[in-house]
């Protein structure tokens, strides 16, 4: 009996080895593959690779917008969730609730990953690693920075968390600055942690650079005269627009009020928007000298034909059209000097409305410029009554944004022709090709009117600067409100070029409801070009041409003899 219990026993423990050899073999070869793909599966992770964002550069180079890199806490919340007491020395360096993190461990109980906390600086994130916490695992991110801050906030725009381009040039050139995501798959250890590269699976595209046209020496200028023109007169807002000629390059581009892309906090409803393309005015007084263009180009009409503006009033269909004084029996050279609305009126109305619609076009008004993000057209329609006729000579019935009162000044620094203007870089002295508008001649005439105005007889004597010769046009218009014109609630602008003698740049200053003692655009807007122009006389070593009180005095001596 023992003998034949002891051979069973044998045989069952023969049996027993004998399969589990079997098994061993089986797991070896037929489950071989299966049981190496969920091992995988368990420890091997394919993951992503942030590409690093291109950087926006200004035309000299300086860095306006760059991603720096950050990293980020993310885990396998399988893991990272159990044991929740290895939390608390974590929590208290990333300064995080445990309840916020609790509720983030149930909305992804079913998910494979979750943030902890993102973008934050490197060191603390290794610091939060050394602590070993399992299912804990850091992400190379980057995060975007804008050097400048404010100044020139609204153009450039920003990102969101992931780096994607929201607005501005940031959304308008997202494809060629976000560059192209890589992948690759890693190693994790039993607790999640990654333990080694495996291998690439696509290999990282970072992002291209872009270089703009913009100044930021003249940008963070800009910026502070803007400001402190706004503190000064108490308005609400405001712009300045920069043009190099004859390049047609946009070098300054500023608003007001401004926000801060660094600080999110910072960003509220409406504040993003680049009022100098996405906001529209009416240009008034601005906009004479183009009107006094279209009647000099006439050859019917001289400088110095004379027109009557007495008693400083003009009925046309009912309506009273006025200046601020009494200018009597004035020559179209004063009309744009003491800036006369009844002067302008009377000239245009001389002539067929479409050649001064035409005029208007043909500068520009009512078209974009070209391609920045969120430019408008404006509004120039074709009018049937002869008030509008009229109202159109002195800036009123048609809208339009900075730039585009910007570009169209760029005929008078260039003899007549109409520059495309860009935010791409040009060649070293090149020079923009663009429409023929007015004649030389034509323009000789208006820049010297442009240039009286920007002397003591003239409105906008706040605008000379000292050692050169400037001109402009100064515009004080009613603001539109709810679509009807406000009482006392103006919008102050200039527009000028320098140095008269061959203009290198042109300007645009709007100053948005002023509402302390003064509001006109020489005694606003102007005194910002001033400081502005002669900041960019000596940054870009631009020759005096010399104005003095004998050269003014020559002047208004050769005008008073004519």
């Amino acid at each position: 009996m023992r003998s034949g219990r002891r051979h069973v026993v044998l045989a069952l423990m023969i049996s027993a080895f004998a399969i589990l050899a079997l098994r061993v073999v089986q797991l070896h070869t037929e489950e071989n593959e299966r049981l190496r793909v969920q091992g995988d599966k368990r420890y091997l992770r394919a993951v992503k690779i942030p590409p690093q964002r291109g950087q926006i550069l200004d035309r000299n180079g300086q860095v306006l917008s760059v991603s720096t890199p950050v990293d980020s806490l993310a885990a396998e919340p399988g893991i990272f969730c159990q044991d929740q007491s290895l939390w608390q020395p974590m929590l208290e360096t990333i300064k995080l609730s445990k309840k916020t993190l609790q509720k983030n461990c149930e909305k992804f109980s079913d998910a494979s990953f979750m943030y902890v906390k993102r973008q934050m600086p490197p060191t603390v994130v290794e610091q939060i690693m050394a602590m070993k916490i399992p299912g804990l695992e850091a992400r190379r991110e980057y995060k975007r920075y804008y050097p400048g801050g404010p100044v020139g906030a609204h153009l450039l725009g920003f990102t969101d968390v992931d780096d994607n381009g929201q607005e501005g040039l940031e959304l308008a050139f997202d494809t060629q600055l976000k560059g192209k995501e890589g992948r690759k798959r890693v190693l994790k250890d039993l607790v999640g942690h990654y333990v080694e590269s495996v291998e690439s699976i696509q290999q990282v595209r970072h992002g291209k650079d872009l270089v703009i046209t913009i100044d930021q020496r003249v940008q963070s200028r800009a910026s502070r005269y803007l400001e402190s023109a706004i503190k000064k007169h108490d308005a609400v807002g405001g712009g300045v627009v920069v043009l190099e000629i004859p390049s047609g390059e946009i070098i300054a581009m500023v608003n007001s009020p401004q926000f801060n892309p660094n600080d999110r906090s910072s960003m509220t409803p409406g504040v993003f928007r680049n009022s100098t393309v996405t906001n529209v005015l009416e240009p008034g007084s601005t906009a004479k000298p183009f009107t006094i263009a279209m009647v000099l180009e006439s050859g019917k009409v001289g400088p110095d034909t004379m027109v009557d503006t007495s008693p400083g009033r003009y009925q046309v269909s009912g309506h009273t059209i006025r200046d601020v004084h009494d200018y009597g029996e004035i020559s179209v050279f004063d009309v744009v000097v003491h800036s006369s609305n009844v002067g302008s009126a009377k000239l245009a109305l001389a002539f067929p409305f479409d050649d001064l619609y035409n005029t208007f076009e043909d500068v520009g008004f009512g078209s974009r410029t070209g391609s920045l993000p969120g430019e408008i057209s404006g509004v120039l329609k074709k009018r049937t009554r002869k008030i509008e006729h009229a109202t159109l000579s002195y800036g009123y019935g048609f809208s339009t944004t900075l730039l585009q009162l910007a570009r169209a000044y760029t005929v008078f620094a260039t003899d007549g022709v109409l520059l495309p203007v860009t935010l791409q870089p040009r060649k070293s002295n090149y020079r923009a090709s663009g429409k023929r508008v007015f004649r030389a001649q034509t323009v000789a005439n208006i820049r010297a009117m442009l240039e009286q105005v920007a002397t003591p007889n003239g409105t906008a004597r706040k605008a000379r600067i000292p050692r050169y010769r400037v001109g402009g046009k100064t515009g004080t218009t009613l603001k539109i409100i709810d679509g009807s014109y406000k009482n006392k609630r103006y919008i102050s602008l200039f527009a000028g070029l320098a140095p008269i003698t061959d203009p290198k740049f042109v300007m645009v200053v709007a100053i948005d409801d002023p509402r302390g003692k003064f509001y006109y655009g020489g005694d606003v807007a102007a005194p910002v070009f001033s400081s502005l122009m002669a900041d960019l006389m000596r940054l870009y070593n631009v020759k005096p041409d010399g104005v003095n009180a004998s050269q003014i005095t020559s002047i208004l001596k050769k005008k008073n003899e004519v």
